[in-house]
């Protein structure tokens, strides 16, 4: 499996989650065979398999197939992915009520793009 391949992606995205290639597989109405044979590089998914494991990690596709310069969706860390993924969900006023939020309680993470809103 070659560095950044689409099956060592699919491994690094299912741990990051904290999911089971049988939990992975049943979510996609698959064998935990054939998610095992993805991640090792024996098989690869149809396009329409791609596009829902993409939107099952909420990953850009071409990061998914291990694309140079691709993203993982807002960020390749798990964590920043879910954050973004709650923004997603949250209203207008409630997105500005967090960043406020978050702006006080780490205002070091927000020192450069303070300066360069000046």
């Amino acid at each position: 499996m070659g560095e950044g391949s689409f099956g060592q992606r699919l491994r690094q995205l299912r741990k990051a989650r904290g999911e089971t290639q049988p939990e992975l597989a049943k979510l996609l109405g698959l064998s935990r065979s054939a998610v095992s044979m993805y991640e090792s590089g024996e098989r690869e998914p149809k396009y329409e398999l791609l596009t829902a494991i993409a939107a099952h990690y909420d990953v850009d596709l071409n990061y998914l197939l291990g694309r140079d310069g691709a993203e993982g969706g807002a960020d390749e860390d798990p964590d920043i992915r879910l954050i973004a993924r709650a923004g997603r969900k949250m209203t207008p006023e409630q997105r500005e009520s967090l960043l406020r939020y978050a702006r006080f309680m780490f205002p070091e993470a927000f020192e450069d793009e303070d300066e360069r809103a000046r």
